[in-house]
């Protein structure tokens, strides 16, 4: 990791952008930062595909995601089951344990009951995820499809998932990226 300051969390929502409610306390978000007790989660009935994200900000860490999602968008936890460094605020390449790895995400709209969600910490409109975060990415992929029976072709990037209407991971995040790179 850099040897950067670390923001609050508050202050790193509103550095993102994120339209964090009035009232909201730098104590609220670090109460917030924890993940709930396994029982506000719905167990997924199925493990079909897996999508891939991109954080779309400079940096962050499963901390900072689940902040953003539990005060902002009001969610029981963050959306992903897994979020991946890029070296700012996470280590870079390191892959942290979001949403338990059996309960629905909340990470593709439509989508979220057969599928495990990862997100790498960057934005790949702007470049490629670094070499330890690919690295990363293909061990976790490998993992995941044999646990669960995942061919390639259902490994997808976010845009790709029917009836979501985002650009994620970004413009540089190419299926022949994740074709060449990661499922190799």
């Amino acid at each position: 990791m850099t040897g950067e300051p670390r923001p609050g969390l508050l202050a790193w929502l509103r550095s993102v952008g994120a339209p964090v409610p009035p009232g909201i306390t730098e104590d609220d978000c670090a109460r917030l930062s924890s993940s709930p007790p396994e029982s506000a989660f719905e167990k997924r009935p199925s493990t079909t595909r897996i999508v891939v994200h991109h954080s779309a900000t400079r940096d962050g860490s499963m901390r900072h995601f689940r902040v953003m999602h539990r005060v902002v968008s009001g969610w029981t936890d963050v959306g992903y089951h897994y979020v991946i460094g890029n070296g700012i605020l996470a280590g870079d390449g390191l892959v942290e344990p979001g949403r338990p790895a059996w309960a629905v995400g909340a990470h593709a709209r439509g989508s979220n009951t057969d599928s495990i969600g990862i997100c790498l910490v960057g934005d790949f409109t702007a470049s490629l995820p670094s070499p330890r975060q690919a690295a990363s990415l293909s061990k976790l992929l490998s993992r995941l499809m044999e646990e669960h029976g995942i061919p390639k072709d259902c490994v997808l990037l976010h845009r790709e998932v029917p009836g979501c209407v985002t650009e994620c991971p970004g413009a540089l995040f190419t299926r022949g990226f994740l074709e060449g790179t990661v499922l190799t």
